[in-house]
């Protein structure tokens, strides 16, 4: 019942312009699925079995594309969780508006994606060749991706279905989890397992992994204690 003078709180199944939005994130992302399955499929294998068959593969505008638009997805998904964190444990009445909390999330989690981006660029191909590289490029591009394909599903039960709080941030922790170990793994068989580089991979593994990762924690903490006010 609603009464007057009091301001009802902001509920994502009740805006419709993001239920909308997510309908939409969602109807593309089986698509690109029924699309683009046996590939999917292939890639996914190629992850985690490197004797796997890519020869005929080529990476095209509409792959670049369809990742492109899963890491989009992935970046919602977690900003859509993230304020749904920040309802739940750091609440304020002081809170800024709903979207622009969702926006600041979004726009951390999109910078967390380009800072490692650029890392790899930058270091990476130093102690790699050309095939190599590209492999892991495909590797590191791919992964955001899936992780798109992996939360939004979490995301909409979480919304809609009222998913236990604490059983979606295993879920996420999991399916992020899941992501980490395939590009270390991923990053110890095309560089470092054939000629044996131990120092090299655990340098790689503190600097390209672990400490963007522990810097993206930081960031969220601190940005969630600093919306509270």
């Amino acid at each position: 019942m609603r009464v007057e003078g009091l301001s009802v709180p902001y509920s994502i199944p009740a805006d419709n312009i993001m239920s909308v939005v997510l309908m939409v994130c969602a109807l593309l992302s089986i698509m690109i699925v029924m699309r683009s399955y046996k590939i999917l499929l292939l890639r996914i294998r190629a992850l985690y079995i490197r004797t796997t068959n890519l020869s005929n593969y080529r990476h095209t505008i509409q792959d670049s594309r369809d990742e492109l638009f899963l890491t989009g997805v992935a970046v919602l998904s977690m900003a859509l969780l993230s304020y749904s964190t920040q309802m739940t444990y750091f609440y304020s009445d002081h809170l800024l508006q709903p979207y622009i909390v969702i926006l600041i999330y979004a726009g951390i989690f999109t910078a967390f994606f380009m800072l490692k981006k650029l890392l790899y660029m930058l270091t990476i191909p130093v102690y790699c060749n050309i095939p190599e590289w590209r492999t892991w490029k495909y590797t590191f591009r791919f992964i955001p991706a899936l992780y798109g394909l992996l939360i939004l599903p979490i995301t909409l039960i979480h919304i809609y279905l009222r998913l236990n709080f604490k059983i979606t941030l295993i879920l996420v922790f999991t399916a992020i989890t899941i992501g980490l170990f395939t590009k270390i793994y991923n990053a110890w068989s095309i560089f470092f397992r054939k000629k044996r580089l131990y120092v090299p991979f655990f340098l790689y593994l503190c600097t390209l992994e672990i400490a963007p990762l522990a810097l993206l924690a930081g960031t969220l903490l601190s940005v969630a204690e600093a919306l509270k006010g």
